[in-house]
């Protein structure tokens, strides 16, 4: 299957080569109150997905322990407002972990999340929370969240009868914001042995991609597949990342981790991984470009710029949008301190030199960031910062306004 690049070309023509010349970020807002002793935030969700923009507002997710156990919190604002309001607890069982949230009309927002080995879905509006929808009837975690034109997908791994599987479930809006769940299936009828891991769902109008960590051949590989729509079969899995060895005939290649997937453009796909094929240098972050929303990809492609080489990158997060913009950001210590980078294709179809926005980088320690695009390419960004590494948390977010293009 040939990569159909018109709406990609058509975006990276009118694009500056920098990340830095792209967007300017507005002064960074509080999603969270001030540090608190022992109370950690957590954007550790499949794909980290824990931001979304609609025309009106921006929502973010994320879990943390200020009830002594972890759950879930969300909140929404305008984005004419300058202050997050008080978060609303999401959560409502003895434990909960790793939401993710995705945009549908109307201004409302579509959060998953993990509770009592069970996952769960629920819709957001500016009145709050609806009602909770139960997606797993066996055991489930690592949930993960994606639309397209108010078709809403979640993709989870599930034990079964000691199988693990990864299922897919289309969830359709009802009255009163009520999730109904039309359809699950699993993207392999054979459950496995070993388990899966994280995975990650995107679609849009080419059908749905899901990727995970695999662990079947003895190590860790991330496979994709690909489903032209809901209830439809998903392609036999393939390997996205590419073996890579560099030490003897017994290496089974490098370690991956932590796959990120975005649409973009028509019907492209963005996936970013961490990757240790660069050996004792630790994980640099690769990527590979998908079309037919995942039906086959393109070579790996290491992201990061040369200076960054020497150096181990991590939490890599994808963001993309309609009009064929694709950014990738993640975190590294190359100043000393812990900063968020984000790099995005230029206009010699490579990656751009690696950008710190001056809102999430100097001093302090900055991690573990999530992305969403806005419908005028804006970029908002949500991160954690720590005063120092084993310090309590805090979260900030900052729009980054597209600069008038030449």
């Amino acid at each position: 299957m040939r990569f159909r690049f018109a709406g990609l070309c058509l975006a990276l023509s009118i694009l500056q080569a920098q990340a830095s010349e792209r967007w300017a970020f507005d002064k960074r807002i509080a999603v969270t109150g001030p540090p608190v002793d022992s109370v950690y935030q957590h954007l550790d969700g499949s794909g980290r997905k824990h931001i979304a923009v609609t025309s009106e507002s921006v929502a973010v997710v994320w879990e943390d322990n200020r009830s002594q156990a972890p759950q879930i919190y969300v909140t929404l604002k305008s984005l004419t407002q300058e202050t997050f309001p008080t978060a609303l607890l999401a959560s409502s069982g003895s434990e909960a972990y790793e939401p993710a949230i995705a945009a549908i009309s109307g201004t409302r927002f579509v959060l998953a999340f993990e509770q009592d080995a069970s996952v769960f879905a629920r819709i957001l509006t500016a009145d709050g929370l609806a009602e909770a929808t139960r997606l797993s009837p066996a055991p489930a975690s690592h949930v993960s969240i994606g639309s397209f034109n108010d078709h809403v997908y979640a993709s989870w791994r599930e034990q079964d009868s000691g199988k693990w599987f990864v299922k897919v479930a289309a969830l359709r809006v009802a009255n009163a914001n009520q999730l109904i769940v039309e359809s699950i299936q699993s993207v392999e009828i054979e459950g496995l042995e070993t388990a899966v891991l994280f995975p990650a769902i995107a679609v849009n109008s080419a059908g749905l991609c899901v990727a995970w960590e695999d662990r079947r051949a003895g190590h860790t590989r991330l496979l994709v597949s690909h489903a032209e729509d809901a209830g439809q079969s998903f392609t036999e899995p393939q390997t996205l990342n590419e073996f890579y060895s560099n030490r003897n005939q017994y290496d089974r290649g490098s370690g991956v981790t932590r796959v990120s997937l975005a649409s973009f453009a028509q019907d492209e796909i963005l996936a970013a991984w961490m990757d240790k094929r660069r050996g004792g240098k630790g994980y640099g972050i690769f990527a590979a470009l998908g079309a037919d929303a995942g039906e086959s990809f393109g070579p790996n492609e290491k992201v990061h710029s040369e200076e960054g080489d020497t150096q181990p990158h991590y939490n890599p997060a994808t963001a993309g949008n309609p009009a064929g913009d694709f950014v990738i950001a993640w975190d590294d210590f190359r100043r000393g301190d812990s900063d968020i980078w984000i790099s995005a294709y230029n206009p010699d179809l490579e990656w751009s030199q690696d950008y710190a926005p001056p809102v999430a980088s100097g001093r302090a320690e900055q991690s573990h960031s999530s992305i969403a695009f806005d419908g005028q390419r804006n970029l908002h960004l949500l991160w954690i910062e720590r005063s120092h590494p084993d310090g309590p948390s805090r979260l900030w977010y900052s729009r980054g306004r597209m600069k008038q293009q030449q």
